[in-house]
């Protein structure tokens, strides 16, 4: 039984570092995770996307290696939306200002200005896209 608790024990302790090792720096300063929310124009085309791919990859790699990424989500093909108390389904994209949300990245970094400072690198700015920075209040635990 003392070997069982002691397994416990260290699992639990283990589980604990990598939850800390993703929400504090190397200096163990507090991180705060910020979503951005990437959309494009109406207009933005497959051939604009393909040409900016390895600007992004090059971005994520950078963001992975000096551990800022968390996560993202890419949002290429349709999307539906449900309304109304009928719960009506439609296919639809959800445009703002003419723009259309095709990505999530969820990055960790000290405050919203480093986050915002972050956001101007993502490539598709350059095609009139946008990036919405928003505060995580709860912070997403990744485990390995």
């Amino acid at each position: 039984m003392a070997n069982f608790k002691t397994l416990v024990v260290i699992g639990l302790v283990m589980l604990s570092q990598s939850v800390c090792s993703q929400i504090f720096s190397k200096e163990n300063k507090p991180m705060k995770q910020f979503s951005l929310l990437v959309r494009v124009p109406e207009t933005y085309t497959s051939e604009q996307a393909k040409a900016v791919y390895p600007e992004w990859e090059a971005l994520l790699e950078n963001w992975k290696n000096s551990g800022v990424y968390v996560i993202s989500f890419a949002f290429p093909g349709e999307s539906y939306t449900i309304t109304g108390a009928k719960k009506e389904v439609k296919e639809e994209t959800v445009l703002s200002n003419n723009l259309k949300v095709v990505s999530n990245l969820v990055v960790q970094v000290e405050n919203r200005e480093q986050a915002l400072e972050l956001s101007k690198s993502i490539p598709i700015l350059v095609y009139g896209g946008s990036v919405e920075v928003r505060e995580i209040p709860n912070p997403i635990v990744l485990c390995p």
